[in-house]
């Protein structure tokens, strides 16, 4: 459907501004002013409007005596952004302007203001590429007729402004102009029904428009898929640039999200500098006491870092943010924690309370930290076909098919509790203790949400609960996870053509009990589970062990069973968003002396391929 603009309603006399379409900018340096650059800012592609006698196709001329750029001799022509008029929008001014090759050219010269600065600084980076045109147009002219609809050129026009956009580039002319010319009071011949009409060019134009719609479809989606994934601008840029497809660009977004350099550049992010030298360690319960008080007097190296993580969010803190690498892991309650007022403690040797392991991440699960918005990952679903074919045969045509994982924000939070005293009084070891009791408790959270997560409007979906996931079961009653059920394991994911190098076994203790007393084959010397280094294997592959894998099973009378899963880890895709936005609360405990810390974080958990995992649930084990 081809987009239609109506009139602005302009009143007569008037002879409105109008946009015209975005241009590739072809940026270039122009002599020896580093201010100073080259660039194009308009063409001659159709554009569907609305008139006085319906719709028309407007073609804006580019004839010299069609354009009238007589305002740039006295300076009257802004560089702006996005054709906003206020004064900070204006980021420069067209120092000279020419029409060559049906195309308006022109000499740039940005401004020595913040604005004109950061703006020259993203178009050398190549992340601004567009250019729009306002202009007055005086003088129309009804040429001909294309697919039933009159074609009309703009046949005097004046340069108002030019302007830098966030609009895709366009291989001929861009995207589209976002205004209605006012034709009252404007000069316009008439449409002729009974006018000769050459075809030739319209062809052209059809053809060209259809290029126009193609092309900002796939730059579109590639921007938008970039955006999602973080992806740098060079990356952005070299597709754009280059014509990649958006299917081969998908494939790149693929390759991209579990690459070393994806998870750095998120992390670099939102990871800003804790310590720095000669300066003191971030201290979070310095933070916390500078809230508490609202004096940030003696924590400026902590609100810097707040700041800095909050413009990194792009929203604000309930509280205020902290990077996700200032958790560790450990507990600390107010009842706990009493011996760290004001005395001697060793925070090496601190006792920690009995928890589950965190097992997930250490199996090769993908993280993507620092996103900013929701998130859908593309996935190819099925690739091209080959096949052999006879002389003079036809290969059958085959395309790869595409969907999207999505990843929604949705809120985990974490409450500790600190008293007064300990805020003012306690060593430093406290605030290591805090920052691993909150980061723990997050970290085993999400663990048992990847394992057997519900998956709902405010619950993550785990991997028990994924549809599609293969399964192996052992007996109608259950039964002991002898080794040909892990191998059939094993066979349900590599038989799907899972390709990784993150394969591995996650189960419970109970599970473990069992297998390091269970043989790989009657007689056998070999037990299932093996030692190898530091590492605890099972048939080659990687296990770990988890008390958050079910051990409360039911089927048929059996009872307690456990459950195993096998699966490549690099296919459960992990994302966070943001820093960690931490609340002081001193007013629900206020009468004890008691301060409430609240850590809210926001993440989500998709599988990327279900095939890419298999479970046993039967198991019945020693403790079983």
């Amino acid at each position: 459907m081809t987009a239609r603009f109506t009139d602005m309603g302009a009143g007569a006399g008037d002879a409105a501004t109008r946009i015209g379409a975005a241009v590739l900018a072809e940026v270039q340096a122009e002599g020896g002013d580093d201010r100073t650059v080259a660039l194009s800012f308009s063409s001659e592609a159709p554009v569907l409007r609305d008139y006085s006698f319906g719709p028309g196709w407007e073609v804006l001329g580019h004839r010299p005596q069609e354009v009238d750029l007589s305002r740039i001799a006295a300076g009257a022509v802004p560089l702006l952004k996005d054709h906003r008029r206020d004064l900070d929008s204006k980021v420069g001014t067209v120092a000279r302007a020419w029409i060559e090759g049906a195309r308006g050219k022109a000499i740039v010269t940005f401004a020595a203001t913040p604005e004109g600065e950061a703006m020259l600084a993203r178009v050398r980076a190549a992340e601004v590429q567009s250019v729009s045109v306002g202009y007055a147009a005086h003088a129309f002219e009804v040429v001909g007729d294309l697919e039933g609809v009159p074609v009309v050129r703009v046949t005097g026009w004046e340069l108002l402004e030019v302007s830098l956009v966030a609009t895709p580039a366009d291989p001929s002319v861009g995207i589209g102009r976002s205004f209605t010319p006012a034709l009252k009071g404007s000069s316009m011949t008439t449409p002729n029904p009974a006018a000769p009409v050459n075809p030739a060019p319209f062809a052209s134009a059809t053809a060209a428009m259809e290029a126009t719609r193609a092309e900002r479809h796939r730059v579109r989606e590639i921007e938008a898929t970039a955006r999602q994934m973080n992806m740098p601008g060079d990356m952005l840029a070299a597709a754009i640039e280059d014509g990649t497809t958006l299917a081969d660009f998908q494939r790149q977004a693929l390759d991209f999200i579990g690459s070393d350099t994806a998870t750095a550049t998120r992390q670099r992010m939102f990871a800003p500098a804790i310590r720095r030298g000669g300066e003191r360690e971030y201290s979070l319960t310095r933070a916390i006491a500078a809230e508490l008080s609202g004096n940030w007097s003696d924590a400026g190296f902590e609100r810097e870092v707040a700041q800095e993580t909050t413009r990194a969010v792009g929203k604000s803190a309930s509280g205020f943010y902290v990077p996700p690498a200032v958790f560790g892991r450990a507990v600390i309650t107010t009842a706990t924690a009493p011996a760290l007022i004001g005395t001697d403690h060793m925070a090496s040797a601190f006792i920690d309370a009995l928890r589950p392991e965190v097992a997930v991440m250490g199996l090769g699960a993908t993280t993507l930290p620092g996103l900013v918005e929701n998130v859908s990952i593309p996935r190819m679903v099925s690739g091209t076909a080959a096949e052999w074919i006879g002389e003079d045969a036809a290969a059958s045509e085959s395309s790869p098919v595409f969907d999207s994982v999505p990843l929604t924000l949705k809120q985990l939070s974490a409450r500790s509790q600190l008293s007064r005293r300990q805020l003012k009084q306690s060593l430093p070891g406290l605030d290591v203790l805090l920052r691993n009791d909150l980061r723990r408790s997050i970290g085993i959270e999400l663990d048992r949400a990847a394992i057997s997560g519900a998956g709902s409007a405010t619950v993550l979906r785990g991997i028990l609960n994924t549809v599609g996931i293969g399964s192996v079961a052992i007996g109608a009653n259950g039964g002991v996870p002898h080794f040909p059920f892990l191998t059939r394991l094993m066979a349900e994911v590599e038989a799907e053509n899972v390709a990784g190098t993150s394969y591995g076994w996650l189960t419970n203790h109970f599970v473990k009990g069992t297998l390091l007393s269970t043989q790989t084959a009657d007689g056998a010397q070999q037990m299932i589970l093996q030692r190898i280094g530091t590492d605890w294997t099972i048939a080659g592959y990687k296990a770990a062990f988890s008390n958050l894998v079910p051990s409360d099973g039911e089927k048929g009378t059996g009872e307690d069973l456990s459950t195993l899963i096998f699966g490549n880890w690099s296919d459960l895709l992990i994302g966070q968003w943001g820093g960690i936005d931490i609340v002081v609360d001193d007013v629900t405990e206020a009468a004890k002396g008691n301060v409430r810390i609240i850590a809210h974080s926001e993440w989500d958990i998709a599988v990327r391929h279900a095939q890419s995992f298999a479970v046993i649930t039967d198991a019945v084990t020693v403790a079983g």
